[in-house]
């Protein structure tokens, strides 16, 4: 898990105040599941039939929401929740749209420019970008503080992403998510927490659960995937953001802004 460029955005999110937030002395760490091997082999053939569908998807659209921990009043962490619409197209296509309790915010890439809108600023920015989304998304990250809620899934090799770094990967069981029986896997490092709930007709992932361990406050990343369409024709035009009407240009740092 070294791509995950949402972990930067997490934190540039969470910012000064979250730093300056100690978790109490007397807090308790959450419970730790031990795994029977560290590499439980039923864990990572079900992971890899998740990634090797989404890898052979050339195009694919995906609704759902996201919820996630920042910092409010005291330092406390409250949960915030936002939906999203995202459609790809490897390896040069990207779509992010979320609405919700934070501000409105859209994101596009077209293999050679990065553009967005913040339509609660009204502004409006864009800057060149390189050729593959697997070079692009850390690229946002760091231009931008923008983070795609489920990057490694997006990239030419999702199961090269979502294992790098992992030392531990089990499999919990089943659960019962969107009133379907799915399988359950935890991954993890020191650093941090994976967890996906798959659904075994599909292959396809219906949740997805980050726990930052190394952040003093364990910040929780979740993703709720309502609606997949893989092999969706996109259209060119959904890659595009020309400048909206009133829209103010700034430079891509400062539309960014409105992503945190």
């Amino acid at each position: 898990m070294k791509l995950v460029t949402w972990t930067i955005a997490l934190l540039l999110a969470l910012g000064g105040a979250a730093i300056a937030a100690q978790v109490p002395a007397s807090a308790s760490a959450p419970p730790v599941v031990t795994a029977t091997t560290a590499n439980d082999p039923d864990a990572l053939a079900l992971l890899k039939r998740m990634c090797d569908r989404l890898q052979a998807a050339k195009t694919f659209t995906v609704r759902g929401q996201v919820s996630l921990e920042l910092p409010v009043a005291g330092g406390q962490l409250a949960t915030f929740f936002n939906n999203f619409e995202t459609a790809v197209r490897r390896p040069d296509g990207l779509s992010a749209h979320r609405s919700g309790d934070l501000p409105e915010f859209r994101f596009v890439y077209d293999g050679k420019a990065m553009t967005v809108h913040a339509p609660s600023t009204g502004t409006w920015g864009t800057t060149s970008a390189p050729p593959t989304l697997d070079a692009m998304l850390p690229v946002a990250g760091e231009q931008g503080g923008l983070n795609m809620p489920f990057d490694e899934l997006l990239v030419a090799d999702p199961y090269r992403a979502v294992t790098a770094g992992i030392t531990e990967a089990l499999r919990a069981g089943q659960a019962n998510v969107q009133g379907k029986k799915v399988e359950h896997l935890v991954l993890s490092n020191a650093a941090v927490k994976v967890e996906y709930w798959i659904d075994p007709d599909t292959a396809l992932p219906v949740r997805s659960l980050v726990i930052y361990l190394d952040h003093p406050l364990r910040p929780h990343f979740m993703v709720e995937y309502t609606e997949w369409k893989l092999g969706a024709k996109v259209s060119d035009a959904t890659f595009a953001l020309p400048k909206p009407q009133g829209a103010s240009q700034v430079s891509f740092r400062d539309a960014a802004n409105a992503f945190r």
